[in-house]
């Protein structure tokens, strides 16, 4: 009784979750123009998702799985679906095919150590994985309801059937770390707690404790991590939030028609991309100036990438803004002493510095 007087009083009063209001990039989050600036390594416009061994950086691309050989993208295996994940690890790679199966191969002979389909039921969207060891892999699973492709959706219908398992590929065994989460989209093994980005509540979270391991909420939705030298890690957000999207997230009535009346291209909702249609929904006033895009305008695409540190503070990030070009992050590495950055928005591998964007 007392939960739904406070649910009618927060909706009322516009605060707790029926707040719009969007955190502001300053501080360790002040804009700058660094993965705009950023070496273009390859074009490839189904990029996804990086994984790196030490010795090898992996690339994800629709069907393909490609290798970095010097400044060169190799072609290295075709699967028989579209890859929605990678992972890798001293000679072993783990890809998730079209979030319905996970299989750990040898990556010199592409030998298939074991396969993974079922969690409790059939998986369905996995789109993030992590090797715990020579043994396990931990992964999540943003929607029980949706493929990984289908994202917005998940977000429009105010998905929580997202998930973070565990599987020993050596003894079969699998279970559970978390359940009913809010589009889980990367998963991450340090000093052996499982980080995992709850994508639709901003935050990343310890899988076992459900602790949230990041103390700000974030102005992004997070996905993808990788982990930083030096301690910490480095965190992708694949696209950003704006007080439009919020209003429209609390509006039962007008998403419901939206969803089911509106080509998905043009919905009130963030992208990976934008600005390629004078249809795409405007996401706020002062949008253009002179008919130039202001680059402080609410983002429906944007590019962002946060270093968080060993002590879970954000310490700084890159980024690409409103007005530029390497929008929607789904994947970081580090590798030879660069990160790697995937804008799957744009159809860019991207390679900066790992100091770039430091403050002086």
């Amino acid at each position: 009784m007392l939960a739904a007087i406070r649910k009618f009083s927060d909706r009322v009063l516009g605060r707790g979750d029926a707040a719009i209001t969007v955190p502001v990039m300053d501080g360790a989050l002040k804009a700058d123009r660094v993965l705009d600036e950023a070496k273009i390594v390859a074009a490839l416009p189904a990029i996804d998702d990086l994984a790196s061994d030490g010795n090898m950086l992996w690339v994800s691309a629709g069907r393909t799985l490609y290798r970095l050989d010097g400044d060169a993208l190799v072609a290295a295996k075709e699967f028989d679906a579209e890859i929605s994940a990678i992972a890798a690890r001293s000679g072993m790679l783990a890809v998730a095919l079209n979030g319905r199966s996970i299989q750990v191969l040898e990556s010199n002979e592409w030998r298939e150590i074991a396969k993974l389909d079922q969690l409790g039921g059939p998986l369905v969207g996995v789109n993030a994985l992590a090797f715990d060891g020579d043994e396990q892999l931990v992964f999540s699973e943003g929607s029980q309801r949706h493929a990984p492709a289908d994202w917005c959706r998940d977000l429009m219908e105010l998905g929580r059937s997202g998930r973070a398992g565990r599987w020993n590929f050596r003894s079969g065994a699998s279970g559970e770390l978390a359940r009913n989460l809010h589009f889980a989209y990367g998963v991450l093994v340090q000093d052996g707690v499982v980080r995992v980005s709850e994508s639709w509540r901003h935050r990343v979270v310890d899988a076992a404790g459900g602790g949230v391991l990041l103390p700000a909420e974030l102005p992004g939705y997070p996905s993808r991590m990788t982990p930083a030298s030096g301690g910490g890690f480095w965190l992708s957000c694949f696209v950003c939030r704006t007080q439009l999207v919020e209003f429209v997230l609390r509006e039962p009535a007008y998403r419901q028609r939206m969803l089911t009346e509106v080509d998905p291209r043009y919905w009130i909702a963030p992208a990976l991309a934008s600005g390629q249609s004078f249809l795409e929904p405007l996401q706020g006033a002062s949008v253009k100036q002179m008919g130039v895009l202001k680059p402080w305008a609410p983002p429906r695409s944007y590019g962002l990438v946060i270093r968080v540190g060993a002590d879970g503070q954000v310490q700084r990030s890159l980024h690409s803004q409103v007005d530029g070009k390497h929008h929607g992050i789904t994947g970081v590495a580090e590798h030879g002493g660069r990160l790697y950055v995937a804008s799957k928005g744009s159809g860019r591998l991207l390679s900066v510095g790992l100091d770039e964007g430091a403050a002086p």
